[in-house]
């Protein structure tokens, strides 16, 4: 039975070794490559806040968003060795939360993107990621980013209606 596993391991080892990575230089053509480049790959699809008022003043949010746009443009330095200044970095910005959106939700969503940049931070020093690692990771931090913003608008949201509630 040891066996049956071992041979099955081994199988899925190769074929994912020798899998290759397609990549779409403009809609209408792909190519292949065994890298990715990311310069090639699009994050469009990131959320950004429609209530900009709320974030203008938080520092730690612009700090937290340059971080994102560095991670996509695959500058990865700022990653690289860096857990102490990271941690120093999220506990920061939640200290730092203005009060309008102070709100567990808000929290629980910059806690995931600290979770997800310090695995990130922890592969790239240990080196077990490869370019399709580092393209899952990127997508992951950029998912959680756009929840962020997202929950942000839901909660402006929420207190508005709020007002417009005992308004009326």
């Amino acid at each position: 039975m040891n066996q049956k596993y071992k041979v099955l391991f081994l199988i899925v080892f190769f074929q994912s070794c020798s899998s290759e990575v397609k990549i779409a230089e403009s809609p209408n053509e792909s190519i292949t490559k065994n890298n990715i480049v990311f310069y090639q790959t699009e994050f469009d699809s990131i959320y950004f806040t429609k209530n900009k008022y709320v974030i203008e003043n938080w520092l730690n949010y612009s700090e937290l968003s340059q971080i994102i746009n560095e991670i996509n443009n695959n500058n990865l330095s700022a990653l690289t060795d860096n857990k102490i200044y990271l941690k120093r970095f999220f506990k920061g910005i939640k200290n730092t939360i203005p009060d309008m959106i102070k709100e567990p939700e808000i929290i629980s969503r910059i806690t995931v993107i600290e979770t997800d940049i310090l695995k990130f931070e922890s592969d790239l020093s240990e080196s077990y990621s490869d370019e399709i690692q580092k393209l899952k990771m990127t997508k992951k931090v950029n998912n959680a980013f756009s929840n962020l913003n997202f929950q942000i608008d839901m909660l402006v949201e929420k207190q508005k209606n709020k007002q417009l509630d005992s308004i009326n």
